[in-house]
Protein backbone atom coordinates (compact mmCIF):
# COMPACT_ATOMS: atom_id res chain seq x y z
CA UNK A 1 0.00 0.00 0.00
CA UNK A 2 0.98 3.50 -0.78
CA UNK A 3 2.13 5.30 2.05
CA UNK A 4 0.91 8.80 2.91
CA UNK A 5 2.85 11.57 4.71
CA UNK A 6 1.56 12.48 7.96
CA UNK A 7 1.71 16.57 8.57
CA UNK A 8 4.46 17.35 11.31
CA UNK A 9 2.87 18.76 14.68
CA UNK A 10 3.49 22.16 15.67
CA UNK A 11 6.22 23.19 18.41
CA UNK A 12 3.14 24.28 20.50
CA UNK A 13 1.48 20.76 20.30
CA UNK A 14 4.61 19.12 20.58
CA UNK A 15 4.58 21.09 24.01
CA UNK A 16 0.87 20.08 24.89
CA UNK A 17 1.83 16.23 23.77
CA UNK A 18 4.67 16.60 26.32
CA UNK A 19 2.35 17.61 28.86
CA UNK A 20 -0.24 15.12 28.38
CA UNK A 21 2.71 12.26 28.67
CA UNK A 22 3.69 13.96 32.47
CA UNK A 23 -0.05 14.13 33.72
CA UNK A 24 -0.29 10.31 32.72
CA UNK A 25 2.52 9.51 34.26
CA UNK A 26 1.49 11.35 37.20
CA UNK A 27 -1.52 9.35 37.36
CA UNK A 28 -0.20 5.76 36.88
CA UNK A 29 2.56 6.95 39.91
CA UNK A 30 -1.25 6.88 41.97
CA UNK A 31 -0.74 10.78 42.33
CA UNK A 32 -4.46 11.86 41.33
CA UNK A 33 -4.49 15.31 43.06
CA UNK A 34 -1.65 16.18 40.59
CA UNK A 35 -2.70 14.62 37.70
CA UNK A 36 -5.81 16.18 38.15
CA UNK A 37 -4.36 19.81 38.66
CA UNK A 38 -1.54 19.66 35.19
CA UNK A 39 -4.88 18.51 33.39
CA UNK A 40 -6.84 21.10 34.21
CA UNK A 41 -4.32 23.70 33.66
CA UNK A 42 -3.39 21.94 30.08
CA UNK A 43 -7.62 22.45 29.41
CA UNK A 44 -7.33 26.23 29.55
CA UNK A 45 -5.05 26.25 26.84
CA UNK A 46 -6.77 23.14 24.91
CA UNK A 47 -10.26 23.52 26.02
CA UNK A 48 -11.31 20.28 23.38
CA UNK A 49 -8.69 18.19 23.79
CA UNK A 50 -10.11 14.70 23.87
CA UNK A 51 -6.56 13.30 25.88
CA UNK A 52 -6.61 16.15 28.52
CA UNK A 53 -10.55 15.79 29.03
CA UNK A 54 -10.03 12.24 29.49
CA UNK A 55 -7.38 12.46 31.87
CA UNK A 56 -9.47 14.81 34.28
CA UNK A 57 -11.96 12.38 33.78
CA UNK A 58 -10.08 9.51 35.17
CA UNK A 59 -8.25 11.12 38.30
CA UNK A 60 -11.39 12.64 39.01
CA UNK A 61 -13.02 9.02 39.25
CA UNK A 62 -9.83 7.98 41.33
CA UNK A 63 -10.32 10.45 43.91
CA UNK A 64 -13.58 9.61 44.21
CA UNK A 65 -15.08 12.88 42.61
CA UNK A 66 -17.77 10.48 40.53
CA UNK A 67 -20.01 13.36 39.77
CA UNK A 68 -17.56 15.61 38.61
CA UNK A 69 -15.77 12.82 36.44
CA UNK A 70 -19.70 12.13 34.98
CA UNK A 71 -19.95 15.97 34.24
CA UNK A 72 -16.68 16.17 32.98
CA UNK A 73 -17.29 12.81 30.55
CA UNK A 74 -20.84 14.51 29.01
CA UNK A 75 -18.78 17.70 28.75
CA UNK A 76 -16.25 14.80 26.65
CA UNK A 77 -19.12 13.46 24.88
CA UNK A 78 -20.47 16.70 23.11
CA UNK A 79 -16.98 17.44 21.72
CA UNK A 80 -15.73 13.41 21.24
CA UNK A 81 -18.90 11.61 20.84
CA UNK A 82 -17.16 8.59 19.18
CA UNK A 83 -14.44 8.34 21.38
CA UNK A 84 -14.55 4.35 23.01
CA UNK A 85 -12.37 5.47 26.25
CA UNK A 86 -15.05 7.99 26.97
CA UNK A 87 -17.82 5.27 27.28
CA UNK A 88 -15.58 3.25 29.48
CA UNK A 89 -14.62 5.66 32.08
CA UNK A 90 -18.29 6.31 32.02
CA UNK A 91 -19.36 2.47 32.94
CA UNK A 92 -16.13 2.58 35.63
CA UNK A 93 -18.10 5.40 37.15
CA UNK A 94 -20.99 3.95 37.19
CA UNK A 95 -19.62 0.75 38.25
CA UNK A 96 -18.44 2.56 40.99
CA UNK A 97 -21.36 3.74 42.91
CA UNK A 98 -23.09 0.07 42.05
CA UNK A 99 -25.46 1.27 39.24
CA UNK A 100 -24.81 -1.93 36.85
CA UNK A 101 -27.35 -1.14 34.64
CA UNK A 102 -26.06 1.93 33.68
CA UNK A 103 -22.27 0.38 33.94
CA UNK A 104 -23.14 -2.19 31.33
CA UNK A 105 -24.77 0.32 28.74
CA UNK A 106 -21.81 2.72 28.84
CA UNK A 107 -19.54 -0.81 28.46
CA UNK A 108 -21.27 -1.56 25.60
CA UNK A 109 -20.75 1.84 24.00
CA UNK A 110 -17.58 1.81 24.58
CA UNK A 111 -16.65 -1.93 22.68
CA UNK A 112 -19.48 -1.07 20.10
CA UNK A 113 -16.88 1.85 19.49
CA UNK A 114 -13.42 0.00 19.73
CA UNK A 115 -13.93 -3.43 20.06
CA UNK A 116 -10.15 -3.92 21.65
CA UNK A 117 -11.19 -2.15 25.22
CA UNK A 118 -10.26 -5.41 27.29
CA UNK A 119 -11.77 -4.13 30.50
CA UNK A 120 -15.08 -3.18 28.93
CA UNK A 121 -15.52 -6.54 28.09
CA UNK A 122 -14.07 -7.89 31.25
CA UNK A 123 -16.29 -5.64 33.15
CA UNK A 124 -19.19 -6.71 30.92
CA UNK A 125 -18.51 -10.34 31.32
CA UNK A 126 -18.87 -9.87 35.59
CA UNK A 127 -21.29 -7.40 35.19
CA UNK A 128 -23.84 -9.40 32.94
CA UNK A 129 -22.87 -12.93 34.65
CA UNK A 130 -24.24 -10.87 38.01
CA UNK A 131 -27.03 -9.69 36.20
CA UNK A 132 -28.10 -13.48 34.94
CA UNK A 133 -27.66 -12.96 31.87
CA UNK A 134 -25.77 -15.83 31.15
CA UNK A 135 -25.28 -15.78 27.22
CA UNK A 136 -24.13 -12.16 26.70
CA UNK A 137 -21.45 -12.91 29.70
CA UNK A 138 -20.23 -15.60 27.78
CA UNK A 139 -20.08 -13.40 24.19
CA UNK A 140 -18.01 -11.19 26.62
CA UNK A 141 -15.67 -13.42 28.07
CA UNK A 142 -15.13 -15.20 24.16
CA UNK A 143 -13.99 -11.62 23.06
CA UNK A 144 -11.61 -11.14 26.19
CA UNK A 145 -10.12 -14.56 25.06
CA UNK A 146 -10.10 -13.54 21.18
CA UNK A 147 -7.76 -10.24 22.47
CA UNK A 148 -5.57 -12.71 24.29
CA UNK A 149 -4.97 -14.43 21.18
CA UNK A 150 -4.31 -11.70 18.74
CA UNK A 151 -0.71 -10.48 18.24
CA UNK A 152 -0.45 -7.29 20.88
CA UNK A 153 0.89 -5.26 17.91
CA UNK A 154 -2.20 -6.12 16.18
CA UNK A 155 -4.26 -5.24 19.14
CA UNK A 156 -2.49 -2.21 19.62
CA UNK A 157 -2.51 -0.71 16.02
CA UNK A 158 -6.03 -1.67 15.94
CA UNK A 159 -6.73 0.73 18.99
CA UNK A 160 -4.85 3.19 17.41
CA UNK A 161 -6.45 3.07 14.05
CA UNK A 162 -10.04 2.92 15.95
CA UNK A 163 -9.35 6.35 18.16
CA UNK A 164 -8.43 8.08 14.90
CA UNK A 165 -4.33 7.51 15.10
CA UNK A 166 -4.32 6.37 11.58
CA UNK A 167 -0.54 6.63 11.03
CA UNK A 168 0.83 5.65 13.46
CA UNK A 169 -1.28 2.79 13.01
CA UNK A 170 -0.26 2.02 9.40
CA UNK A 171 3.38 2.50 10.55
CA UNK A 172 2.54 -0.06 13.25
CA UNK A 173 0.89 -3.00 11.30
CA UNK A 174 3.30 -2.18 8.32
CA UNK A 175 6.47 -3.04 10.73
CA UNK A 176 4.86 -6.23 12.37
CA UNK A 177 3.61 -7.81 8.70
CA UNK A 178 7.19 -7.31 7.51
CA UNK A 179 7.86 -10.14 9.83
CA UNK A 180 4.60 -12.31 9.35
CA UNK A 181 3.92 -10.91 5.69
CA UNK A 182 0.87 -13.87 5.63
CA UNK A 183 -1.26 -12.87 8.98
CA UNK A 184 -4.62 -12.15 8.10
CA UNK A 185 -5.05 -9.85 10.88
CA UNK A 186 -2.36 -7.60 10.15
CA UNK A 187 -3.66 -7.64 6.29
CA UNK A 188 -7.27 -6.77 7.07
CA UNK A 189 -5.97 -3.99 9.56
CA UNK A 190 -3.58 -2.49 7.12
CA UNK A 191 -6.83 -2.70 4.02
CA UNK A 192 -9.01 -1.16 6.77
CA UNK A 193 -6.41 1.45 6.79
CA UNK A 194 -6.77 2.10 3.53
CA UNK A 195 -10.21 2.54 3.43
CA UNK A 196 -9.82 5.26 5.22
CA UNK A 197 -7.23 6.76 3.63
CA UNK A 198 -9.43 6.13 0.07
CA UNK A 199 -6.63 3.90 -0.93
CA UNK A 200 -9.14 1.31 -2.58
CA UNK A 201 -7.31 -0.78 -5.02
CA UNK A 202 -4.47 -1.63 -2.63
CA UNK A 203 -7.65 -2.46 0.25
CA UNK A 204 -9.08 -4.58 -2.16
CA UNK A 205 -5.76 -6.70 -3.09
CA UNK A 206 -5.04 -6.88 0.35
CA UNK A 207 -8.80 -8.85 1.32
CA UNK A 208 -8.60 -10.74 -1.97
CA UNK A 209 -5.21 -12.07 -0.48
CA UNK A 210 -6.63 -12.47 3.02
CA UNK A 211 -9.37 -14.75 2.07
CA UNK A 212 -7.13 -16.72 -0.25
CA UNK A 213 -5.52 -17.68 3.48
CA UNK A 214 -8.53 -17.45 4.88
CA UNK A 215 -11.81 -18.13 3.13
CA UNK A 216 -14.29 -18.70 6.20
CA UNK A 217 -13.13 -15.43 7.62
CA UNK A 218 -16.28 -13.36 7.20
CA UNK A 219 -15.20 -10.60 8.84
CA UNK A 220 -13.02 -9.68 6.00
CA UNK A 221 -15.44 -10.94 3.43
CA UNK A 222 -18.14 -8.35 4.90
CA UNK A 223 -14.91 -5.87 4.22
CA UNK A 224 -14.15 -6.94 0.84
CA UNK A 225 -17.74 -6.88 -0.15
CA UNK A 226 -17.70 -3.14 0.91
CA UNK A 227 -14.72 -1.76 -0.76
CA UNK A 228 -16.23 -3.93 -3.97
CA UNK A 229 -19.13 -1.67 -3.41
CA UNK A 230 -17.08 1.43 -3.09
CA UNK A 231 -15.56 0.76 -6.19
CA UNK A 232 -18.54 0.20 -7.93
CA UNK A 233 -18.02 -3.29 -8.90
CA UNK A 234 -21.14 -4.31 -7.87
CA UNK A 235 -22.08 -7.96 -9.25
CA UNK A 236 -18.63 -9.08 -7.35
CA UNK A 237 -19.80 -7.35 -4.23
CA UNK A 238 -23.32 -9.00 -4.72
CA UNK A 239 -21.59 -12.16 -4.77
CA UNK A 240 -20.11 -11.71 -1.39
CA UNK A 241 -22.97 -10.85 -0.05
CA UNK A 242 -24.88 -13.79 -0.90
CA UNK A 243 -21.65 -15.71 0.05
CA UNK A 244 -21.93 -14.33 3.75
CA UNK A 245 -25.75 -15.13 3.54
CA UNK A 246 -24.92 -18.54 2.99
CA UNK A 247 -22.45 -19.42 5.50
CA UNK A 248 -23.97 -16.92 8.37
CA UNK A 249 -28.27 -17.85 8.11
CA UNK A 250 -28.45 -15.79 11.37
CA UNK A 251 -28.18 -12.57 9.48
CA UNK A 252 -31.87 -11.28 9.00
CA UNK A 253 -33.58 -12.67 11.87
CA UNK A 254 -34.44 -11.09 15.22
CA UNK A 255 -31.84 -12.16 17.42
CA UNK A 256 -29.69 -10.55 20.34
CA UNK A 257 -26.60 -11.24 21.07
CA UNK A 258 -23.20 -9.09 22.26
CA UNK A 259 -21.85 -5.72 19.47
CA UNK A 260 -18.68 -7.40 18.43
CA UNK A 261 -16.77 -5.64 15.30
CA UNK A 262 -18.90 -6.99 12.23
CA UNK A 263 -21.93 -8.14 13.25
CA UNK A 264 -24.83 -8.85 11.19
CA UNK A 265 -26.56 -5.84 12.22
CA UNK A 266 -24.50 -3.83 9.86
CA UNK A 267 -23.61 -6.60 7.06
CA UNK A 268 -26.30 -5.55 4.81
CA UNK A 269 -27.53 -2.38 5.91
CA UNK A 270 -23.61 -1.02 5.45
CA UNK A 271 -22.70 -2.66 2.37
CA UNK A 272 -25.95 -1.80 0.79
CA UNK A 273 -25.79 1.45 1.58
CA UNK A 274 -22.42 2.83 -0.01
CA UNK A 275 -24.07 3.33 -3.22
CA UNK A 276 -27.43 3.82 -4.40
CA UNK A 277 -27.07 1.63 -7.30
CA UNK A 278 -25.35 -1.26 -5.00
CA UNK A 279 -28.32 -0.74 -3.04
CA UNK A 280 -31.07 -0.97 -5.66
CA UNK A 281 -28.99 -4.21 -6.72
CA UNK A 282 -29.71 -5.52 -3.15
CA UNK A 283 -33.35 -5.14 -2.14
CA UNK A 284 -33.68 -8.90 -1.12
CA UNK A 285 -30.91 -8.34 1.65
CA UNK A 286 -32.18 -5.43 2.88
CA UNK A 287 -33.88 -7.29 5.75
CA UNK A 288 -30.47 -7.37 7.91
CA UNK A 289 -31.73 -5.45 11.29
CA UNK A 290 -30.27 -7.30 14.57
CA UNK A 291 -26.73 -8.38 15.31
CA UNK A 292 -25.22 -11.95 14.81
CA UNK A 293 -21.22 -12.68 15.39
CA UNK A 294 -19.20 -13.58 12.34
CA UNK A 295 -15.99 -14.50 13.61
Amino acid sequence: MRHLAEAQPSRPALRIEAEVRRTRQLLEKGQFTQALSAAQALLSEVPENRDVLYLIAVSERYLGRIADALATLERFERIHPDYGRLFQERGHCYRAVGESLAAVEAYRCAVTLNHTLLASWKALGELLRSLGQVSEAEAAAAQVAKLASLPPAIVTATNMFLEGEVYPAEQLVREYLQKHADDVEGMRLLAQIGVKLDVLDDAEFLLESVLVFAPDYHAARYDYANVLCQRHKHARALEEARTLLRVEPRIGRSERSMPTPASGSVIMRKLCGYSASCWRTLPSLRICTCPSPMR
